[in-house]
């Protein structure tokens, strides 16, 4: 029993050490006044189409998935399936989200709340009125931005060569919730978006179909 308990303690603090130093290697750096962070969609946007793949819990779901502009701040995102029958339909404007429609399978409170934050992340609204804290790599290959949001934390990792934001990652006390990668950047605009969850089965895949 002893040889157990010490075990799992042992394997408790690699755990922890390892989650831990994934953020403690970031170095603290002063922001410029030609420092910022820049919108993945960019400040202002009609719509984007992306062609979507949807895995919860051992289930596939595939559609179209439509951002779109209703005033700044206001935005529509609608998930159908490629026969047009909607599967999700929210809205942010400012700090409030509204829940239009949803079937019976994704109306699940925590998976909506999860799916919710996502959307929030990517459409990265926050970083308008917060404080936002600047790092740097131990290898001088991105320039992160670390944004608190409540007991949560995102930290944007910028290509310093491209400017583009190569991943998002949505932590909790230094341990990783949610990795957002961007791939396939056209004109500063990522082609794809994968969003992988770590401690929920929820990962969701967008694909531009157009801008």
């Amino acid at each position: 029993m002893k040889n157990l308990l010490l075990s799992s303690f042992i394997c408790l603090l690699f755990f922890s050490a390892c989650n831990l130093g994934h953020y403690g290697k970031l170095a603290k750096v002063e922001n410029s006044s030609e420092d910022s962070l820049k919108s993945i969609f960019g400040n202002n946007f009609n719509s984007f189409l992306f062609k979507t793949y949807i895995v919860v819990y051992g289930k596939n779901y595939s559609g179209l998935l439509v951002t779109k502009q209703i005033e700044p701040n206001d935005y529509r995102i609608i998930f159908t399936t490629e026969l047009g029958m909607k599967l999700f339909d929210f809205e942010f404007k400012d700090t409030t989200f509204t829940l239009h429609y949803c079937v019976p399978q994704f109306n699940n409170p925590r998976l909506l709340k999860v799916i919710q934050k996502d959307f929030q992340i990517i459409l990265m609204n926050e970083i308008k009125d917060k404080k936002i804290e600047k790092y740097i790599d131990s290898e001088k290959k991105f320039d992160i931005y670390k944004l608190k949001s409540k007991k949560m934390y995102n930290y944007y990792f910028v290509n310093k060569e491209s400017k583009n934001i190569d991943k998002i990652e949505h932590s909790k006390k230094r341990v990783k919730k949610t990795t957002f990668t961007l791939h396939d950047y056209e004109n500063g605009f990522p082609n794809t978006i994968l969003i992988k969850h770590h401690d929920i089965k929820l990962m969701i895949e967008l694909i531009s179909l157009k801008k």
